[in-house]
């Protein structure tokens, strides 16, 4: 498409006429339009314009000086746009439309709402919420840097000069103020410079607030009704009214048991704060939802992540049909993606660099999200949207996650005993994956936690699984020397859908158990039926282990952990398995009642040629002695933590520095945990919740704020206080 005429316009124009200056509403939608086909010449002559469609082009940008100084609807969907500040010529503007512009984040809907105060629905719906929202932060931040300029004008020495002073300070409120969400961290840093800059230029005497008129909130939409099954919970709990999407009032302190670690004295307790009790995955945002359990969660990458310090607060957790992308500090769902009759149970995050049409480069923080229908979805967050879809199993997948080391590599495992390993690849310019499947490994037990190992992520592979602690070797790069069975190592592409197009999945009945449904060890529940798995017998090279001899079957690439001498000491599930830091692992499952420590490299050393290894304990911690399954550890790298919860809602936390740092042996007793934090009991509605289980507890890599998620459709968050 060339520059736009005067012809042009008055062919798509209403009402027709024979003059630019009468056409009211001007439809150039699907026109393959660039930013630099837009005449400010010309189109300035819409004198009486006041609707304009510019849906489905390719504009990065608007022209500063179009003119339309009437313009009251403006459609820019399914554009390349990256900015919104260039909106502010339209004063007049009423009704935007921005969807499916991927550059465009939740700040940038904050920034609409500030420059046009008579906007009233963005995006097909009401803007009153995200007016009130912008209101609350512009007040904050405007006392904020106007403290902040008290304190630098104070410490400010005579001899200095006014005007590098106050060049200085807007740098500085920039630097320093800081409030909200992480991720609203674009419209705030942009607040708090226009802002510092009215102080700079009043002398400190006057800040203008945003001239946003007040507007009733709206109430919440419900959302369509699950027609999935619902997992399995534990009797014995009655109902609790909780509001979704609520805070919970809370006691002010968390109840805190602390124990010594060790011989030489106790260590001090951290100092946890409950923040936020959220129900927000209730099945039809039913305030009485208690039966929805809730599987797994995983921080946002630091958007300045490779700096000292770089910490996120923006969680992502699932369960039930839903996603939701959490923030930590204000307990506010920023995002929530609901797929009916699917149940989630593992989310993993990645950070990929994507290079526009112009040659921009951005950055996208994309959530992998599956689970009961073996599809890997693929959602962009801050844009609020899917992505894509991948058909990855003809199984529920138990666990999946990113490589550390390769942004696009993602492993997945499922109840139909494969690991796969795939490159998600980097979406085109349409904003589409097209993903490509590089390894699948045929394991004899299904995987629940997948680990690379530390120190060298991009060879091994290590998973807790239903028969115990496995290893396998996932080099791509080394030379083939023997043949497995296993499917084909060529690269195939695989189709992705975006989330409007139907997916063709084998239906599951209720009465079906599901994959995590709790059981007592030894009662598996079994997988729901679907058609087994196409497998193509072929014979490929596979990478080997050094010094395992060759054998026919997929056990040839599979090693095997044992924690303790004697028969009973294998097969038996590991369902908690995390790396401390690059040598020590913290797995649990093995026996009751402990997690272990064990080193990887001691025990990798001692392999020799067997297939069954036994590991190398460094410490044993004391856990809960429930034989009930399925809760997950975690741990904090950077602290030294690791992390459990347990059947009656207590987190169990251990600071096993000390214990690292211990010569062998190991000791003989297992090892308290440095604190239990006990379940708040949050009330509401005039209710205590008094019973839950926590399935999952992750923490920052900072240890800012640790999250736990139940089996009772609630996600708690609590704040770390430093002395």
């Amino acid at each position: 498409m060339g520059p736009l005429s005067a012809r042009l316009l008055i062919q798509r124009g209403r009402p027709k006429c024979d003059r630019l200056g009468k056409i009211r509403s001007l439809d150039l939608s699907g026109m393959n339009l660039l930013s630099e086909h837009l005449d400010p010449k010309l189109l300035s002559r819409l004198k009486q314009l006041q609707e304009l469609d510019l849906s489905n082009n390719q504009l990065e940008t608007l022209p500063a000086n179009l003119g339309l100084s009437h313009l009251r609807i403006l459609r820019c969907a399914n554009n390349q746009l990256g900015d919104v500040t260039v909106l502010c010529q339209f004063p007049q503007l009423e009704e935007l439309s921005l969807e499916g512009n991927p550059f465009l984040t939740v700040s940038d809907n904050l920034k609409v709402s500030f420059l046009l105060p008579k906007l009233r629905k963005v995006n097909g719906k009401d803007a009153s919420s995200t007016c009130s929202q912008v209101e609350n932060l512009n007040r904050e931040l405007t006392s904020r840097v106007t403290a902040h300029w008290e304190k630098f004008m104070a410490a400010l020495s005579p001899e200095e000069e006014a005007e590098k002073a106050q060049a200085d300070f807007v740098r500085s409120a920039v630097r320093d103020v800081r409030y909200g969400p992480e991720s609203l961290s674009d419209f705030t840093q942009w607040r708090v410079r226009m802002i510092s800059e009215e102080l700079v230029a009043s002398g400190g005497t006057q800040v203008h607030e945003a001239n946003i008129s007040e507007r009733p909130p709206k109430a919440t939409t419900i959302q369509e009704p699950r027609a999935g099954p619902v997992a399995s919970k534990r009797p014995g709990d009655g109902p609790v009214n909780l509001s979704p999407n609520k805070r919970v009032c809370t006691s002010p302190l968390a109840q805190v048991e602390g124990s010594p670690v060790g011989s030489a004295g106790s260590q001090t307790a951290l100092q946890l704060e409950p923040l936020h009790f959220l129900q927000c995955h209730s099945k039809n945002n039913s305030p009485r939802d208690l039966e929805t359990q809730l599987w797994a969660c995983a921080f946002e990458p630091a958007w300045d992540e490779g700096q000292a310090g770089a910490t996120s607060q923006t969680v992502a957790t699932c369960g039930g049909e839903a996603v939701c992308v959490i923030d930590c500090q204000t307990g506010i769902v920023l995002h929530k993606y609901k797929a009916p009759s699917e149940e989630f149970f593992s989310v993993a995050w990645t950070a990929l660099t994507v290079v526009t049409q112009a040659g921009h480069k951005k950055r996208w923080s994309v959530l992998a999200a599956a689970g009961l229908r073996g599809l890997v979805r693929l959602l962009h967050v801050r844009a609020g949207f899917c992505c894509g879809l991948i058909r990855a199993h003809k199984k529920a997948i138990a666990t999946l996650c990113f490589s550390p080391t390769h942004e696009t590599h993602l492993f997945t495992a499922s109840y139909d005993k494969r690991i796969i390993l795939w490159d998600i690849g980097v979406p085109n310019h349409d904003y589409e994956f097209q993903a490509s499947q590089l390894l699948t490994l045929d394991t004899t037990s299904i995987a629940l936690r997948l680990c690379p190992v530390a120190s060298c992520p991009d060879a091994y592979l290590l998973a807790g699984c239903e028969g115990g602690c496995r290893c396998w070797d996932v080099r791509l790069d080394q030379p083939q020397k023997r043949s497995v069975r296993a499917t084909p190592r060529t690269t195939k592409s695989l189709g992705l859908e975006a989330p409007t197009r139907p997916v063709n999945c084998s239906p599951h009945s209720a009465s079906e158990a599901l994959p995590h449904s709790r059981a007592l060890p030894g009662h598996v529940p079994a997988p729901p039926k679907l058609p087994p798995p196409v497998t193509r017998h072929t014979q490929v090279l596979a990478p080997p282990f050094q010094g395992l001899e060759a054998r026919e079957g997929p056990e040839v690439c599979e090693v095997e952990f044992v924690f303790s001498e004697g028969s009973e000491a294998t097969g038996r599930r590991v369902d908690g398995l995390a790396f401390v830091n690059e040598d020590v692992v913290a797995s649990k499952g093995s026996s009751l009642g402990t997690i272990c420590l064990w080193s990887w490299s001691q025990t990798w050393q001692g392999r020799g040629s067997q297939s069954t290894v036994a590991v190398v304990v460094l410490a044993r911690l004391q856990w809960s002695p429930t034989e009930l399954a399925y809760f997950s550890l975690s741990t904090c790298p950077g602290e030294g933590m690791v992390l459990c919860g347990d059947e009656e809602g207590n987190v169990w936390i251990y600071d096993v520095r000390p214990l690292m740092a211990q010569r062998p042996p190991p000791p003989a007793t297992p090892q308290a945990p440095t604190q239990i934090l006990k379940w708040p009991q949050p009330r509401a509605l005039g209710q205590t919740v008094s019973r839950t289980m926590v399935n999952t507890v992750v923490a920052d890599p900072t240890f800012t704020y640790l999250t736990a998620l139940t089996d009772s459709n609630i996600v708690a968050i609590w704040r770390r206080n430093q002395p």
